[in-house]
């Protein structure tokens, strides 16, 4: 949670331009306590794109699906219902929920200056928050900041959804293809495709992917503004004076085909982040300020376009992906849920917490990792921490990183590793497979 002075606020909470006018008027500090609480009483507080961004993205993303696509997403009924879920999440971010409200608040963005400082992003949710609170207790000084609900959830919502969706639509080919009623999976993959829209909207929005998001922090040699204002000027006020519909559909990108989703997202996340000094500067040549300027408005529309090609993408990719078989379970990517209570050849892999009378692998050759000359130069130090699987025989697989420097000393950690060879673990007189993290350490001096 984020503080401003008198009343604590919700992170994503802003103060509207006319409210801060009216604080800087007032003298006595009662009052002004009293006027930092009525964003969070009298003014609706400003999320995302405001309704008509979040609604335009997911009309246009609607509009603009190709025809091979379900003949029922196209309709205008389901266009409609698309459009009007679009603001759907920012609902539930009221007063009259206090428990939803901050459950879901951090899934409207990502701090990408904080989150990428565990190096790759994990694909999973929890593996995130572990390796956030990894990185937290390695760095005390930095651990409030580095709080899961502090840095954000903005991709994990979305690639849940996103499966979300694709499952649906998954069961509407099985539904279709027995000659069954599909109208509820239909009203089912109509909600899910709002809902994702909102995410892709909140990505496409600079704001949304910085420790910036609403005033500038720390060291400002470029003279950005400070103040609490300039979040909601843009991605609300100035959208909803100047943006419209034809503006911004003109700068829809063509479709491009989803490889990996996952990947894909963070890489349009990315870029998203890189302009968040443009939205400052723009800010600052007064670009927001009433019907703004060319440039401003341009910039605006596309953003939106941005999020609005990125939404049909994923729906392309869902309906896509949703024709593939789901792979068949295998019993060696399973958990044990109760591996204490469990014969050893009833357990494939034994994770953490490990049964009484375990005994774990024991390390019996490990190579360094291999250093170039550039490497050597810059006297690395530092510490890369890699997840394993150490099977029967004592070989590592599964090779991993859950927190590392974010750059090819990456991978040279996950190579060396693949090299090391244990003794491996036992249980009831049975060697057996075990996930662990290992530390690779990366010292030159």
């Amino acid at each position: 949670m984020r503080h401003c002075n008198a009343a604590a606020v919700s992170d994503r909470n802003y103060i509207t331009p006319a409210i801060l006018t009216l604080m800087k008027s007032l003298h006595s500090a009662r009052a002004l306590c009293v006027l930092l609480a009525l964003p969070l009483v009298a003014v609706p507080p400003s999320f995302g794109w405001g309704s008509k961004g979040h609604k335009m993205i997911n009309r246009l993303a609607a509009e603009a699906l190709p025809t091979d696509m379900p003949a029922f997403m196209r309709t205008p009924e389901a266009i409609d219902e698309i459009e009007y879920l679009g603001p759907e999440p920012d609902r539930w971010r009221s007063r009259a929920e206090p428990e939803l409200s901050a459950e879901q608040a951090p899934d409207h963005f990502i701090d990408m200056e904080f989150a990428e400082r565990i190096g790759t992003l994990p694909r999973r949710r929890y593996d995130y928050i572990a390796a956030l609170y990894a990185y937290a207790a390695a760095h005390p000084d930095q651990a409030q900041e580095m709080r899961p609900e502090r840095v954000g959830f903005q991709p994990y919502i979305t690639e849940e959804v996103w499966e979300r969706l694709k499952s649906a639509m998954r069961d509407y080919r099985e539904l279709s293809a027995q000659n069954q009623d599909t109208k509820p999976v239909q009203a089912a993959i109509l909600f899910y495709a709002a809902w994702l829209g909102h995410y892709v909207g909140d990505g496409s929005q600079p704001l949304h992917t910085t420790i910036q998001y609403n005033g500038w922090t720390g060291p400002n040699p470029n003279g950005y503004t400070t103040d609490h204002t300039i979040h909601a000027r843009f991605e609300t006020d100035f959208v909803d004076a100047n943006i419209n519909a034809p503006d911004v559909q003109p700068l829809i990108a063509p479709l491009h085909p989803i490889g990996d989703e996952w990947d894909d997202y963070l890489a349009y996340l990315r870029h998203t982040n890189s302009l968040v000094e443009k939205v400052y500067q723009l800010d600052k040549d007064h670009g927001f300020d009433g019907a703004g300027t060319a440039e401003a408005k341009q910039f605006t529309a596309e953003r939106l376009a941005a999020g609005a090609s990125m939404l049909r993408d994923l729906y392309v990719a869902a309906w896509v992906k949703s024709a593939e078989p789901v792979p068949e379970w295998k019993p060696e990517a399973a958990t044990p849920t109760n591996a204490s209570a469990s014969p050893a050849s009833a357990v494939s892999i034994f994770r953490p917490p490990f049964p009484v009378g375990l005994k774990v692998p024991m390390l019996i050759y490990a190579p360094g990792p291999f250093f170039t000359k550039e490497t050597r130069k810059e006297k690395v130090t530092g510490t890369v921490i890699v997840s394993l699987i150490v099977d029967k025989s004592g070989n590592p697989n599964d090779v991993h990183v859950v927190q590392g420097f974010g750059n090819d000393l990456d991978q040279k950690a996950v190579k060396a590793v693949q090299q090391y060879r244990f003794k491996p673990a036992a249980y009831q007189g049975q060697n057996v497979a075990t996930e662990i993290q290992i530390k690779v350490n990366f010292r030159i001096d």
